[in-house]
């Protein structure tokens, strides 16, 4: 199968902070699910450029456009690369590529009699790079994504596009579709604003008032407004107006992440857009001639910081190469997403990663492995205990553990969280499920004992202590998405090679019994030492 997954395209006014990297980390992980079950992934992110947030930076700086341009795309990809984050292709709108994408792009909706010309007097958010009509404005008449800014009022003659003429058919799309949009709640908030609000949007900016963009197709009086621009992004990366063949292959995309003060643009202006240029581009069309649009959008919530929105001003801006100074990054990851229900808003607090940290990971999964390893070389002469692999023993049916279907139906739930962007259940089945999780898999040793089960029945201890070795070793294949280099660990301190996941069909790595009886245990390490170490 083919995935194709996007992060939005990132302003450059300033560095990545823990905001940008959640949004991007969900992506790595959904990204890395979809290539470990063998699907053929893409996953792209990048940087716009082409907005008067760069300009007025680049001023500040003192720098050059271009120059100031490059340096800030330079920190966010290498950034993105520092985290290990799985990223196929990096976009700029600056690209020449892109160029010829948004070039394209113009004159197929041009030939669609959907792009006008209008002179307007409007409210402008430079925060949001967006037009506010009066009803998006707070009762201070200021934008509520960016209460301290002042608002820009212009008026200036633009090019428009007829979005309200696809109202109905966004409308349509959102009821035929009704996974278009999630979580439901951003949905009904979309849909309530297409049905009230839709109108006709600005697609261009005069060229004397803003110092970037890409000149209108035949005007260059005009520069092209950033979100009309922007929203092709996903389509340039993978060939449009470059590469036809390469464009077959990825279009349409899976997935669009982005946060829920971006839906508008996304879930409405985004497909009204496709629908228009589809009409005199075959490149964009299914072979019933309907519009090729993307399967879902995910509006994922904000964060605060430790109870305080993040904000400059207050200095609680987290830069991610920082945090992860003060704790292993795959302990951010996890803390993102089981902390946080996805789609919903949350708070981001280092006490709580701490906690999270020495309960789920050091206590719950650590000390597990820890157990399991130490108790097997101890009693098995440093190998995985001898068991017969016939699936009806693993039944212990004096304890709360369940058999190996328990572990198939976790798989099934997980690679079905997995696939539905729903992270966190993910997490929350492996640590906390019925039948088969880590939680019961610690209460299997509570219950059993086997460091005093050896001395009455070594046949039985082989068969728990197999059980937790198995278990963990599916267990690392589970959390492989979230914490890749906490799974890798599992694996080498389990005696097997991370790389097996290159040799092996997936549907083979989640068997029960890929830990081969009798191979040796190496002497394990601390999985998760103590913070500070």
């Amino acid at each position: 199968m083919k995935y194709y997954i996007t992060t939005p395209i990132y302003y450059v006014n300033d560095k990545p902070h823990i905001g940008s990297t959640y949004t991007t980390v969900a992506a790595d992980i959904l990204a890395r699910a979809h290539r470990l079950r063998g699907d053929n992934t893409f996953f792209l992110t990048g940087t716009d450029e082409n907005s008067q947030k760069s300009v007025v930076a680049a001023e500040k700086s003192g720098k050059n456009l271009d120059v100031y341009l490059n340096e800030m795309a330079a920190i966010w990809e290498n950034t993105w690369k520092e985290l290990g984050v799985s990223f196929d292709d990096f976009i700029r709108t600056t690209e020449e590529r892109h160029h010829k994408a948004v070039d394209r792009f113009w004159k197929a909706v041009e030939k669609s009699g959907d792009i006008y010309k209008d002179t307007y007097e409007r409210h402008y958010c430079v925060g949001c790079e967006d037009f506010k009509t009066d009803s998006e404005l707070n009762k201070d008449d200021r934008c509520p994504l960016h209460p301290n800014k002042d608002l820009d009022l212009v008026q200036e003659e633009n090019y428009f596009f007829k979005a309200s003429a696809y109202k109905d058919d966004i409308l349509q799309l959102f009821h035929n579709h009704q996974n278009f949009i999630q979580p439901p709640k951003r949905l009904n908030e979309i849909r309530s604003y297409v049905k009230n609000g839709f109108a006709d949007f600005s697609i261009s900016r005069e060229a004397k008032k803003v110092t970037c963009g890409i000149p209108v197709p035949g005007d260059d009086s005009q520069r092209i407004y950033v979100w009309f621009d922007a929203l092709i992004n996903y389509m340039s990366a993978v060939g449009y107006g470059t590469d036809d063949e390469l464009f077959k292959k990825w279009w349409p995309a899976n997935l669009h992440l982005v946060g829920k003060d971006i839906i508008k643009f996304h879930c409405a202006l985004w497909p009204a857009m496709i629908m228009s240029a589809a009409k005199n581009d075959p490149l964009l069309q299914n072979d019933d001639g309907s519009p090729k649009l993307p399967e879902q959008i995910f509006a994922h919530g904000f964060f605060t910081i430790e109870g305080q929105k993040m904000s400059k001003s207050l200095g609680n801006v987290i830069d991610p190469l920082e945090l992860a100074k003060e704790y292993p990054f795959d302990a951010i990851r996890y803390f993102f997403f089981r902390e946080i229900g996805f789609g919903n808003d949350g708070n981001f607090d280092r006490a709580r990663i701490a906690e999270r940290y020495q309960s789920d990971l050091a206590n719950t999964l650590g000390n597990l492995l820890n157990r399991a390893v130490n108790m097997s070389r101890k009693y098995f002469d440093g190998k995985v205990p001898l068991v017969s692999l016939d699936s009806q023993i693993h039944k212990l049916s004096d304890s709360s553990w369940g058999d190996v279907e328990a572990v198939e139906t976790l798989w099934q739930q997980v690679d079905e969280y997995y696939k539905t962007a729903r992270i966190d259940l993910a997490l929350e089945a492996i640590w906390n499920g019925e039948g088969a999780s880590l939680i019961l898999a610690n209460r299997l040793v509570e219950e059993t004992k086997p460091f005093k089960l050896i001395k009455e029945d070594p046949e039985k201890t082989a068969l728990v202590l197999y059980t937790l070795l198995e278990f963990c070793r599916n267990v690392a294949w589970m959390i492989e998405p979230v914490m890749p280099k906490i799974s890798a660990d599992i694996i080498k301190q389990l005696g097997q090679n991370p790389n097996i996941i290159h040799q092996t069909k997936f549907t083979d790595l989640k068997k029960w019994g890929g830990l081969e009886p009798g191979s040796d245990l190496p002497e394990p390490k601390i999985l998760f030492p103590r913070l500070g170490e």
